[in-house]
């Protein structure tokens, strides 16, 4: 049995080792869910001075330290091309899950493990407490979440890494229904043993179910998606005079001189057309609808032409064609950067598996912090300009 000197430098170890994980997210705060990791941390850093204070340590209260794992949480954030860590994804009205580490822009979700194999073994036998979710139970409730949040219409696969190794018996397991295992396949501790299916885990891993970046734009990685669902800013910059031979202009307004200068710099137009190629276009009825009366209240001659000539290479379908929106979607709160018109062009996008082409960053960022993602091209913003430019002045290029 340990000293009350030796326990005291175990709980002063332990302190040390939760502030320098603290300290190890700090360039890493602007990842979704960094800062909630660090609140976890430091919540467990109090509760271990308070012992500190008190003077009076039981091995048992070290022992229950949640730092173990969340220094594997740790470890696995500061890999690179995380997106978020202890994201909230719900999969009815009353039940979420918290996915412990999202990376590869969404297309993977990984939990973490920091528990003995052992201990994992022992628990396998049964002997957990009652209610007590065994680690087949989460990896379910993982692959189901995942097949309700597809990233690029795929579900994320769906790690489970096991930072002190893992008995080859679970692994084969989880391999069995879906999980990509990662960690040391470790050889069983009871090799007779392969009837019970009951693994558990206890309360270390706490993201069991609960009752209540840059994204995507690459097409050559995607070209299996054939359909293109058009924004009304992705109409807008594809008729703009601007983006067709006339962004020499400085305009009484600023966010217009901005954009002809970065338009200078960045042609949109050509963009839009090597995407467009090959491809079909379509747009819902409120998108198509929105764009004429933009086009007919602030549209010139030639962007009025250009918008004739999209009419003839689009197709406009009923807002809500392709059916039902799914559970995430459907419940996505109109808020914020998360305006109803928003929401229903990429939710008719997402039902008839199209990528949607949009300048409206702030809506997928929105949504993606509401834990949805849509498959999406995101280009840079181009207003209408014709009718502005007689009162701007026009320059040499």
């Amino acid at each position: 049995m340990e000293s009350s000197e030796e326990l005291m430098s175990l709980l002063n170890d332990k302190v040390n080792f939760g502030e320098n994980l603290v300290i190890k997210l700090e360039p890493l705060v602007e990842i979704d869910g960094v800062m909630k990791l660090q609140r976890k941390i430091k919540q467990e850093i109090e509760f271990l001075r308070k012992l500190q204070r008190s003077k009076k340590v039981k091995i048992e209260q070290l022992s229950c330290s949640n730092l173990r794992h969340l220094g594997a949480m740790v470890e696995s954030a500061l890999r690179p091309g995380v997106i978020a860590v202890c994201k909230i994804f719900h999969t009815n009205d009353n039940t979420k899950l918290v996915i412990d580490i999202i990376s590869d822009e969404g297309r993977v979700w990984t939990k973490v493990i920091a528990r003995n194999p052992k201990s994992l073994s022992a628990l396998s036998a049964g002997k957990a407490s009652y209610g007590a979710r065994s680690i087949l139970d989460q990896a379910e409730d993982y692959l189901e979440c995942a097949k309700l949040y597809p990233c690029m219409y795929q579900p994320p696969k769906v790690i489970f890494e096991f930072m002190s190794g893992i008995e080859e018996n679970l692994a084969n397991k989880l391999k069995a229904v879906g999980v990509i295992v990662k960690g040391e396949i470790l050889p069983n501790s009871n090799p007779c043993d392969d009837s019970n299916d009951s693994w558990s885990e206890e309360s270390d891993d706490e993201e069991c179910l609960q009752d209540s970046q840059e994204m995507p734009q690459c097409m050559d990685e995607h070209p299996e998606i054939k359909t293109l669902n058009l924004d009304v800013t992705a109409m807008m910059a594809y008729v703009s005079n601007m983006t067709n031979g006339h962004c020499n202009y400085v305009f009484k307004q600023e966010v217009l001189t901005q954009q002809s200068a970065w338009e200078a710099e960045r042609p949109v137009k050509p963009i839009l057309e090597r995407l467009f190629k090959d491809k079909t276009l379509v747009c819902c009825r409120t998108a198509w609808d929105d764009f004429e009366k933009i086009i007919s209240n602030l549209g010139g001659p030639m962007e009025i032409k250009r918008t004739e000539e999209l009419k003839n290479m689009i197709r406009v379908f009923p807002d809500d064609y392709g059916g039902e929106d799914d559970f995430p979607r459907k419940n996505l709160k109109v808020r914020g950067h998360v305006r109803l018109r928003s929401k229903i062009i990429f939710n008719f996008g997402h039902r008839i598996k199209a990528l949607t082409v949009s300048a409206n960053e702030g809506f997928i960022r929105a949504a993606m912090q509401q834990g949805i993602t849509y498959a999406s091209f995101v280009h840079e913003s181009r207003a209408l300009t014709e009718g502005k430019e007689p009162t701007a002045t026009k320059i040499s290029l």
